[in-house]
């Protein structure tokens, strides 16, 4: 048996930061858009030749080039090496006989939840594989538990679960609790700011662990500026939903630019002077709004336009040395699994 899965990433996460552990609550809008976390499995039955080697578990990603065998999924260990599949093996409760193969549309570092993606479709790929069609909540639950529970990592709950739900998804959160709902926005305001969405790639992001964690020493500790900047991360991802289901493209447009002012009072290393320099490029050429995807640091920026001034947006954007745009098309669908039928 083959099985084939892709999850969407996501980009714009409106509120990102308060999706963590360390902030305990949240609220979060993203959008899901259509570069995909790819897995495949294959059977390896087909392999025997009388040794036993076709009953490893090998585990491979294909855009970075490695390849781990595992003799005796039992034994797993933790070493840096493709270590989100094999906890997605360990999590899963598998046994040996099978390829999974993984592999990302995104550019790497890029902030829009690749390896959430990855994951996403991982769980689903192997749960398809061994009988078990898995619900998109817990395919979600159990991709971020790979990178908490089992890897020790500091990880949100965005990332997986607008990988599995797709669209335009708006989460409160009670960490690790997700309450989530897919806007009902109508097609033709989608269709607008699909048209009006620039995405563009500066680089892998630089945001360093120490970042991460002098974020998270501030807001515990209580200083103001990350207390202040939380809430106001908060406030924007609610600003954000009332603007999309009221059609409100200015309020959008508000909402994205409240949430990159107060992401950027975390840290200085949030930006930096070739993003300054990409947002002011972007600001001359007709963008109106504008945030780093994910942490920041570098990765992917999302813009909003003016209507009728992407092409010169994405031209100007393209001529900036370092960048690419990227597809930014929105995605409707979730992560999603099916057998390959020869």
């Amino acid at each position: 048996m083959v099985v084939r899965s892709r999850g969407p990433v996501r980009i714009c996460d409106i509120g990102g930061w308060t999706d963590t552990r360390f902030a305990e609550r949240g609220a979060v809008l993203n959008l899901a858009v259509s570069l995909f976390g790819h897995c495949l499995v294959e059977d390896r039955a087909a392999e025997g030749n009388g040794n036993g080697e076709d009953r490893a578990a090998v585990l491979r990603a294909l855009d970075l080039g490695v390849d781990v065998s595992i003799e005796d999924v039992a034994k797993i260990e933790y070493d840096g090496a493709l270590d989100l599949l094999k906890a997605a093996v360990k999590r899963l409760g598998m046994s040996g006989g099978f390829r999974a193969s993984v592999w990302s549309d995104a550019p790497p570092g890029s902030g829009v939840g690749s390896s959430a993606a990855v994951g996403v479709s991982l769980v689903a790929a192997l749960g398809h594989f061994a009988g078990r069609k898995l619900p998109p909540h817990v395919v979600a639950k159990t991709a971020q538990e790979l990178e908490t529970q089992e890897l020790g990592l500091e990880c949100g709950v965005q990332d997986q679960y607008a990988s599995a739900f797709g669209g335009v998804c708006f989460m409160e959160i009670e960490y690790p609790r997700v309450e989530l709902s897919r806007l009902p926005v109508t097609p033709t305001f989608l269709w607008e700011l699909e048209e009006r969405l620039v995405l563009v790639y500066v680089g892998e992001s630089r945001l360093s662990d120490a970042v991460h964690r002098l974020v998270i020493q501030r807001y515990q500790a209580g200083t103001p500026a990350a207390v202040n900047a939380m809430e106001t991360l908060r406030q924007a991802a609610h600003a954000m939903k009332d603007a999309m289901l009221g059609e409100d493209m200015n309020g959008v447009a508000e909402a994205i630019n409240a949430n990159w002012a107060a992401q950027k009072s975390l840290h200085p290393d949030i930006t930096n002077e070739s993003i300054e320099n990409l947002f002011e490029a972007a600001r001359k050429a007709g963008a109106v709004a504008g945030k780093a995807n994910g942490a920041g640091g570098g990765g992917t920026v999302t813009f909003l336009a003016q209507p009728g001034r992407e092409t010169k947006l994405r031209k100007a954007l393209a001529q900036v040395p370092g960048c690419v745009v990227l597809p930014c098309q929105i995605c409707h669908e979730g992560v999603r699994s099916w057998v390959v039928r020869e």
